[in-house]
């Protein structure tokens, strides 16, 4: 079994946004998410499973201007698995640390 470290960031939507999506074959170890706003905002993180094919909210957090979360509790994900977040405002941006593992 192989594994190759994960490192990406973007923006979270005020909609939904997927913040890593784990292939066929594979499954990932998510070690650290971090997120932060300029501005006041409300963000909600949920677990997607492949398996259930249902939803899960793992948090929601009211924040203030300029705080920056740091959830450094590990998430073991599966072939199929994301996890979703949302935020009341734009300009939420993430970044996730981790490594994905061939099955």
């Amino acid at each position: 079994m192989s594994s190759t470290r994960i490192s990406k960031s973007g923006n979270v939507s005020t909609l939904e946004t997927r913040l890593y999506i784990v292939p066929a074959n594979f499954a990932a170890d998510l070690l650290s998410i971090r997120f932060n706003n300029s501005r006041a905002y409300t963000l909600t993180v949920s677990k997607y499973s492949q398996a259930t094919q249902s939803a899960s909210v793992l948090y929601s957090l009211n924040l203030s201007a300029g705080d920056t979360v740091t959830d450094n509790f590990p998430y073991y994900l599966d072939s199929g698995d994301y996890l979703i977040a949302t935020s009341s405002i734009s300009g939420t941006h993430y970044t996730i640390v981790g490594t994905l593992n061939s099955k």
